[in-house]
């Protein structure tokens, strides 16, 4: 039936069918050989005619599963391979147009934030010096970084009140963690409350008494936050391995005014220097020493 059958995978799980049937009839086999032998010789030679083929036809199914096997791993790495040099050409291709887009993109964004720094930097500046002179009934200016991107937190808020019954220890009145540990005693004959329980395995019962709270449930207060300087960051060079601007560590406008002020593309090296090395062209020879010379 594998002649009739192209694909390898299907004709490797038809000769693992053909292979596990064989391997059933080879068990029907031996447990019907004793009645064989006991029925005659013409029935035990069918009975080991029917063997043998079974016992070739399993070792021959062995030998096609492995073969398929192998051509199959064999085809699945010529396949792999293949898929692997065609997502390289494409991340190639695709990899040259991406460094287009980042020289191209990366220079426009460059561009717009160093043209922000600038005027964050200058109005920081100009917030000070105004602030420095402010008359009483003026409040100081807040910075527009600030005002762009502090939190202002939130205040505690209220959403709810409750009454609630709770177990407390009747001796000093503190609250039960655990409500549900505590027994009921229910009331006495005179129909006073009799409190509650927790019965103690190694000490003596924790006596309970039921008192009224009032339960507020609220959002809790949240800080607000203040922003980083928006300088603070780093612009990497488009089209070299140099920063455009790194306010990483300035601290104060000025400092980024002059750092806006310096920054510069990156510049060519020029020449690359010519540094010069001797390597001897012959073996070198251990010269004689001088009393060797005088010995002769």
């Amino acid at each position: 039936m594998l002649d009739v059958i192209h694909d390898r995978r299907a004709r490797l799980d038809q000769a693992r069918a053909d292979q596990a049937a064989n391997d059933a009839a080879l068990q029907d086999l031996e447990v019907s050989k004793s009645e064989a032998s006991k029925a005659g010789r013409e029935a035990f030679a069918e009975w080991k005619e029917e063997f043998d083929w079974r016992a070739t036809e399993r070792e021959r199914l062995t030998v096609a599963i492995e073969a398929l096997r192998s051509e199959i791993v064999a085809e699945d790495s010529v396949e792999a391979e293949t898929a692997l040099r065609d997502r390289h050409r494409r991340r190639h291709e695709e990899n040259a147009k991406l460094a287009d887009r980042i020289k191209s993109e990366l220079a426009e964004l460059n561009a717009k934030a160093t043209a922000l720094l600038r005027d964050v930097a200058l109005a920081a500046l100009e917030d000070a010096e105004i602030n420095a002179k402010l008359p009483p009934d003026l409040e100081p200016l807040v910075s527009a970084n600030t005002l762009a991107r502090a939190y202002p937190g939130c205040a505690r808020e209220e959403v709810g009140r409750e009454q609630v019954s709770l177990w407390v220890r009747s001796d000093n009145g503190s609250l039960i963690g655990d409500q549900a540990a505590v027994t009921d005693l229910g009331i006495d004959k005179t129909g006073k409350n009799r409190g509650g329980v927790i019965e103690m395995r190694f000490s003596a019962p924790v006596y309970c008494r039921r008192m009224q709270f009032e339960q507020i449930s609220f959002h809790p207060e949240i800080a607000p936050e203040r922003p980083a300087p928006l300088w603070q960051m780093r612009l990497l060079e488009a089209d070299s391995p140099a920063a455009a601007f790194d306010g990483t560590e300035l601290s104060h406008a000025r400092e980024v005014l002059k750092a806006l002020n310096r920054a510069t593309r990156f510049q060519d090296p020029g020449p690359r220097p010519v540094q010069k090395e001797l390597r001897p062209l012959e073996p070198v020879v251990k010269r004689q020493s001088h009393d060797e010379w005088t010995d002769h």
